[in-house]
């Protein structure tokens, strides 16, 4: 008779362990992630690896600043915007204010981190792909270190400054460099 408990009760919990495990990771989404994206719409950062990072630690996870550690638009309210394939293929973006939580179990395989390899379009808006991805990606990498050496305590005796002016300078090439390949397509 002990036997035939125990074998019931292994039975059963063989029957639970997926759904439990499914639940905890977030694997019943229906959507996979392709991209996140963190900040506003003139300045924005790619978190997508971040993100899957906090979604190995918890299913639920806040937003802001401090979650992403970089405030890619300071005295702005940002964003993150999950760019996301549903099941039958079409692409969603889900967005979510500044202070707002993300719940994970809507997403597949969101505690696995088996996602932002997909096939994005690569833009804020999600729509067609971006040009000069790589000229976008070096303004959001000065930004980002344009706020780091803004929030650098003490002056370093004058490099601080003098760093922040040669960044602000290099943005402003990169921009120009955006805008001429914008009226010249090679």
């Amino acid at each position: 008779m002990f036997q035939i408990r125990l074998f019931i009760a292994l039975l059963l919990l063989a029957a639970f362990v997926p759904a439990v495990s499914a639940a905890q990771y977030g694997d019943s989404g229906q959507y996979l992630i392709l991209s996140a994206q963190y900040g506003t719409a003139r300045r924005h950062v790619d978190v997508t690896n971040q993100l899957k990072e906090l979604a190995r630690q918890d299913r639920i996870v806040r937003m802001g600043n401090s979650t992403f550690g970089v405030d890619p638009d300071p005295g702005q309210v940002k964003v993150l915007r999950i760019y996301a394939r549903g099941p039958n293929g079409q692409q969603r973006m889900f967005e979510y204010r500044e202070g707002s939580t993300i719940d994970g179990a809507q997403f597949t395989s969101w505690g696995y981190g088996n996602w932002g390899n997909g096939n994005w379009s690569g833009d804020w808006e999600g729509g067609g792909a971006q040009p000069q991805p790589q000229m976008h990606a070096a303004i959001e990498h000065l930004r980002e270190a344009q706020n780091n050496l803004e929030s650098a305590s003490h002056d370093k005796g004058g490099h601080r400054v003098k760093a922040l002016q040669y960044v602000r300078q290099a943005i402003a090439e990169v921009e120009a460099g955006i805008e001429y390949y914008n009226a010249h397509p090679e």
